[in-house]
């Protein structure tokens, strides 16, 4: 294969210029936004809507949805059907004579895109324009993109057509804010950092990084340019090689700002999900156990667990699962930004189509609890979450408590409860051991969670928060009712992005002094299981003291490795009823000894009542 780069080097030429050299791919620490003038003075101001929008939709759509995770007959089932080519390793010249003609369009209706977003309740949308294979759904005129000797052409539009465009104005028109992904990789073009893993070089190229460079701002140049107002500018991905100036970030943002100054910018030009450049966090897949404070963030999520579509992907989540993740976010103080793969005829598929109408149903009576509010005052509530706005505590129920009221920790005044669906009906909020009782009416958590709004009498004074015994009668204590004491090293870790169902955990108690308690309302008497849920690792072991009412249970940690976490049983605590009379019960947790490097993380530790 021979690559003919004589027309886009010289057009390149004259910008080059104006590159900075490899220097350095890498940057440990970056001054904010590189430090180029016009984007921290503006923050505030550019981040109005983001911060009242709450929930937004993501599209990848591209090449790579006409595989649909399989390609010339083979299925790859890795979880990341955008990833496809990769996956296979394969050629990108092969890739696009195989793709293009399945990218057939005959489903394709922006408008009817827009419309769903819209129902759903979404407040705006981010577009993948070109995902790491290297095509565009805009019709970019860098010489390399209209026409090379790789793949024909980087542009997928038909001839007078501009799909990124169709699909922008779509969207515009029904009030949504827009903002374009764009891939900061690119597996085809010869002088990108990826140049040749997936394709033959027979005459020795070497990758020039500087013209690459050049064709990365010319691309955004065209997105901020050439299409109207964009509200967001989506890079990704960095590593620890390649970001900030490895992708010419100073003189991006220089001219970015100027272009469309009231533009938003995740964190993706530099390296980690959760690194504090840009204006946004980006935790995908994930939703941190405190939220990221001090910072602006959003979580990207599946409905399934591909981005891209995949035709074998079928693993849908539930409704109430995918209500779970959007109100879990939210209250922490992040926007929820939820994905959906068209295919490459442009069919969104009918799974996502109803989560997203039932999303629409449940936001139809209660967006006034997601819109403009802000996180959570509490650190943990058993029954599900809470959101606010000034004066008024937005309850999201998930699980009817098992006496069917809600004791809220809070000291403040009661002016009125009522649910969101029947405003005004009252709730009668009665106050026992200085708490208020909000009543919770049965419900079917496959409608959508419950939402009761409890206004109050000045900013939220909370209380120490009790864990409660659930409707079966168990009470979970798990890493996010947790009180951590000392805590030099422990702490609260989360799911990731490539296990996205890991539950939160109690890890790296390398510390004897660190403790950790919980304090727990016991509702009825008699004996209770006692169950530890923790992941076992060869390298973390130890031995670890349960106290309660007087009673102790030791645990010691072997030598084990496991895959997931599993259950151990601590003994039969024994509660009087006596007990049940007190306010509240502490269980305290200490590590008596540590061996190798920390103790295994600890999920929960439950009580389960022992029918006799």
């Amino acid at each position: 294969m021979k690559i003919n780069f004589l027309k886009w080097k010289c057009a390149a030429a004259l910008g080059m210029l104006l590159c900075m050299t490899e220097g350095s791919f890498a940057q440990t620490k970056s001054q904010p936004y590189e430090g180029v003038p016009g984007w921290t003075e503006s923050q505030d101001k550019r981040m109005e809507w983001f911060r009242e929008a709450r929930f937004g939709l993501f599209i990848h759509w591209g090449l790579y949805s006409a595989a649909g995770g399989s390609f010339e007959g083979k299925q790859y089932p890795q979880h990341y059907a955008e990833w496809i080519q990769t996956w296979g390793k394969i050629p990108s010249k092969q890739y696009a004579a195989v793709l293009k003609p399945k990218f057939t369009l005959r489903s394709f209706e922006p408008k009817a895109w827009a419309r769903l977003a819209k129902k759903a309740g979404m407040k705006y949308m981010v577009l993948t324009s070109r995902h790491h294979e290297g095509f565009s759904l805009f019709n970019s005129q860098q010489p390399y993109a209209v026409k090379n000797d790789i793949t024909g052409s980087a542009n997928l539009s038909p001839k007078g057509r501009d799909l990124y465009k169709e699909i922008m104005s779509a969207f515009r028109q029904e009030g949504l804010k827009v903002g374009a992904y764009y891939s900061l990789l690119d597996w085809q073009h010869p002088d990108s950092y990826e140049a040749f893993n997936l394709n033959p070089n027979p005459d020795n190229h070497k990758p020039d990084h500087n013209r690459y460079k050049e064709y990365l701002y010319g691309q955004i140049k065209e997105l901020a340019q050439n299409y109207g107002p964009l509200d967001m500018l989506w890079p990704d991905f960095s590593s620890k090689q390649h970001q900030g100036e490895a992708w010419g970030t100073k003189r991006i943002l220089t001219d970015l700002i100027k272009w469309q100054p009231n533009i938003i910018i995740n964190n993706r030009f530099w390296e980690g999900l959760e690194n504090k450049n840009g204006d946004i966090g980006t935790p995908e897949k994930y939703i941190p156990p405190t939220g990221l404070p001090g910072m602006d963030w959003e979580v990207s999520h599946t409905m399934n667990e591909s981005y891209g579509y995949s035709a074998h992907d079928q693993n849908w989540k539930s409704f109430p699962k995918i209500m779970q993740l959007f109100v879990e976010t939210v209250s922490k103080g992040g926007n929820f930004l939820l994905n959906v793969g068209p295919d490459g005829d442009g069919a969104i598929p009918a799974p996502a189509v109803e989560i997203m109408e039932r999303i629409g149903d449940w936001m139809q009576v209660n967006s006034e609890a997601i819109y403009g509010t802000t996180a959570s005052p509490f650190q943990a509530l058993d029954w599900g979450y809470c959101t606010q706005k000034e004066g008024k505590l937005y309850l999201h129920v998930f699980d009817r408590p098992a006496g069917g009221s809600i004791d809220l920790p809070i000291k403040n005044k009661v002016l009125a409860a009522y649910g969101l669906a029947a405003p005004k009906t009252r709730l009668k909020v009665e106050t026992k051991a200085g708490k208020p009782q909000i009543p919770v009416d049965a419900f079917t958590i496959e409608s959508g969670p419950k939402v009761i709004v409890v206004e109050i009498q000045g900013k939220p004074l909370v209380e120490q928060n009790l864990t409660q015994t659930q409707a079966d009668g168990r009470i979970i204590m798990n890493a996010n009712n947790a009180n951590l004491q000392e805590a030099k090293g422990l702490k609260i870790i989360g799911a990731n992005t490539h296990d996205p169902n890991r539950p939160n955990a109690l890890g790296q108690w390398k510390d004897p002094n660190d403790r950790i308690y919980w304090d727990i309302k016991i509702q009825k008497p008699g004996k209770y299981r006692v169950l530890i849920n923790y992941l076992p690792n060869a390298k973390h072991t130890g031995t670890l003291l349960l106290s309660a009412l007087g009673q102790k249970f030791p645990f010691v940690f072997g030598v084990e490795n496991g895959s997931g976490f599993k259950d151990a049983e601590l003994g039969t605590l024994e509660v009087s009823q006596q007990v049940i009379g007190e306010p509240s019960t502490r269980m305290n947790l200490q590590a008596t000894e540590i061996k190798g490097d920390a103790l295994p993380e600890i999920a929960s530790i439950t009580l389960i009542p022992i029918k006799e």
